[in-house]
């Protein structure tokens, strides 16, 4: 199983979520986890602790963060250093999310292969409108 792991400074992983429900319906295995004001960096890792557990080839694990360098990315960064089933993408949004969602439905995706695919088609995920 790929479960999927949103963390962000404030609400952003939140209305992330919210977005991705509005656009292609709730998912299972997608769950936000928010930096919030008053918290520090060990709290946010204790719930990290409680959420990726069990990690095997057959229960993975891809977070996505808001930003590199920020306390969300530092505290998850370690899981990933720690084991290749668990994977960390920074500069999170909506398209490459929906992306993750979408090949992930296949029960059969791989961590390293949707990471993999991820980042071959991240460049087309962000632009410039021109006519």
């Amino acid at each position: 199983m790929l479960h999927i792991l949103l963390t962000s400074h404030g609400g952003f992983a939140e209305g992330l979520i919210q977005s991705v429900e509005m656009l292609i319906g709730e998912q299972e295995n997608l769950e936000a986890v928010t930096f919030g004001v008053d918290m520090g960096m060990d709290e946010l890792d204790e719930i990290f602790r409680s959420k990726i557990v069990d990690v095997s080839n057959d229960n993975q694990y891809l977070i996505f963060c808001d930003i590199k360098g920020g306390t969300p990315f530092n505290v998850v960064s370690r899981y990933s250093f720690k084991n290749d089933n668990v994977a960390v993408i920074y500069g999170m949004n909506l398209p490459i999310l929906i992306t993750a969602l979408m090949e992930s439905q296949n029960g059969d995706v791989r961590l390293q292969e949707l990471t993999a695919s991820l980042q071959e088609q991240m460049g087309d995920m962000i632009g410039l409108s021109q006519l």
